[in-house]
């Protein structure tokens, strides 16, 4: 596939998307699956994860998709800035506990979340923003 225009390798756009997309559905199961507990769908963690983070998660994805989509047909697309925003991921989830659907989901949660990072920093060096 080569380069892009840009000099960005297009598998590093295309492992950004696909770990943004992996993590929001993980959140999106472990929301499904905690919500049919009610030991778990009470908890104040687990509402702002149903409230909160997992619309605004799947709108951005949504957005990751999109402009992935178009830097690959080589059009325009600011998927750098939304590269250069999941680098602050686990900031962004800060009162957000990974453990609402529990411990073990946590710990499935975890390894994307980090890979989802990882991606948005190595886009991010290859295009040369600090």
């Amino acid at each position: 596939m080569g380069q892009a225009p840009s000099g960005i390798p297009p598998s590093l756009v295309e492992r950004f998307a696909r770990a943004s997309a992996a993590f929001v559905a993980a959140v999106r199961d472990a929301v499904a699956e905690a919500a049919q507990n009610p030991a778990l769908s009470g908890t104040p963690a687990f509402r702002a994860w149903q409230s909160q983070a997992l619309p605004l998660l799947e709108e951005k994805d949504a957005s990751i998709q999109s402009e992935a989509a178009l830097f690959l047909k080589g059009e325009p697309s600011s998927i750098l800035v939304h590269a250069e925003d999941k680098r602050g991921l686990a900031k962004d989830l800060d009162g957000f506990p990974l453990t609402f659907a529990g411990p073990d989901r946590a710990r499935n949660l975890e390894p994307l979340e980090t890979a989802l990072v990882t991606a948005a920093y190595q886009l991010c060096a290859a295009a040369g923003i600090p």
